[in-house]
């Protein structure tokens, strides 16, 4: 193996793949970068058997041939020599020899033979889809899944197709059963997700990371088989293992009988609930939610440090209420929505609260549920 390749290319590639082969691991060979070149090209693969990434990065290639070396090691090397053009060539005994300028670095490698390969796809099954929309709806649900490891199926973000619908349409939900996060886009049906797939937490973590850096790939290209998603956003090609399990019957949470509906300014409900929620308790970040006509408040109380309340003014009319939420649930869902007001819909003091966007549109496309709790 022998080739030339600019820093600023190989820099880029490095960095997309040092979150999933950076860890901790029983198997040494799962921290390293493949480099395998060939056809005027470098392809650079991590992996931790959950997630892979391969990148092309255009290289002039003087001998086709493969290595594996640390990707943390080769990445700090990298990130420290100047935007020069690189020669890496492979020496005996996996070794490679790192040459920029008149910087020469020799790094230990392992047998590539010895890495995982990436679960094999089929170039006829991609359909594009807009990258705007993937990212939206990624970021609109991913915060609210479950990270507790004893509750895998909700470990992830719920993928399908929307049910009912006149048009194509897709859907995304997540939850951790504490709140719940939903959001319906336009695109068209991609293969494999006819009856739903479960993308792990991690995984639409790491196609967000890529997307990101990728900004100015209009596309992104996706399918699914039974056990994986592939996905290809320009130069990188991403595998993530899905989830095997069944997702909660969702839409049997979704309430439908709150009859209590306000509307009120995002960013003053969103800064009345930081204030208030600093004499919280850590543990459950308890709010209480007291509505009556034209007025909502909130209210916090701390047994060691004192209490909060702030008034907001609002469109209800209707009966008072009580109830209680936890802070930080509720801050997070307002994030997530775009627009200047909101709708929060309730119904009594031991039920669900939706929020919603206010929105113009007949049909709402994105809402999240949040369960209260006892204050």
């Amino acid at each position: 193996m022998n080739f030339t390749i600019h820093k600023k290319d190989l820099s880029r590639a490095l960095s997309l793949i040092q979150s999933i082969s950076g860890r901790k691991t029983t198997l040494p060979i799962l921290t390293h970068a493949l480099l395998e070149v060939r056809n005027r090209f470098l392809y650079l693969t991590g992996t931790d058997l959950e997630i892979g990434i391969r990148e092309e990065v255009p290289a002039v290639v003087q001998e086709e041939g493969k290595a594996s070396v640390s990707a943390k090691k080769i990445y700090e090397i990298i990130r420290e020599l100047p935007e020069e053009e690189i020669h890496i060539e492979k020496k005996e005994n996996h070794w490679i020899t790192i040459q920029c300028g008149k910087s020469v670095f020799n790094l230990a490698g392992l047998d590539p033979e010895e890495f995982p390969v990436l679960p094999t796809h089929e170039e006829q099954y991609f359909t594009k889809l807009a990258t705007r929309i993937l990212l939206e709806m990624i970021e609109k649900t991913a915060y609210a899944a479950s990270t507790e490891e004893s509750r895998y199926h909700l470990n992830g973000v719920l993928f399908t197709i929307q049910k009912g619908k006149t048009m194509a349409g897709l859907r995304m939900v997540a939850t951790d059963g504490h709140r719940l996060s939903l959001i319906d886009r336009e695109g068209q049906p991609i293969r494999g997700m006819e009856k739903g797939i479960i993308i792990p937490k991690k995984g639409v973590v790491e196609i967000k990371k890529v997307m990101a850096e990728k900004n100015q790939e209009e596309w992104v290209e996706i399918y699914f088989d039974p056990t994986h998603g592939f996905l290809k956003i320009g130069t990188s090609l991403m595998v993530i293992r899905l989830i095997d399990g069944e997702f909660p019957e969702y839409e049997q949470v979704i309430p439908k009988g709150n009859d209590k509906k306000m509307t009120l300014d995002k960013e003053k409900v969103y800064g009345c609930l930081r204030r208030v929620s600093t004499m919280a308790t850590e543990r459950g970040e308890g709010v209480k939610f007291s509505i009556r006509s034209h007025v909502a408040e909130f209210a916090s109380c701390h047994q060691d440090f004192g209490d909060a309340r702030e008034e907001l003014d609002m469109s209800y009319e209707g009966p008072s209420l009580e109830i209680g939420f936890n802070s930080r649930y509720l801050m997070e869902a307002l994030h997530v929505i775009d627009t200047e007001e909101v709708t929060i819909e309730l119904r009594d003091e031991g039920s669900p609260g939706i929020i919603k966007p206010v929105s113009l549109k007949e049909v709402c496309d994105q809402l999240c549920i949040v369960m209260p709790m006892r204050i």
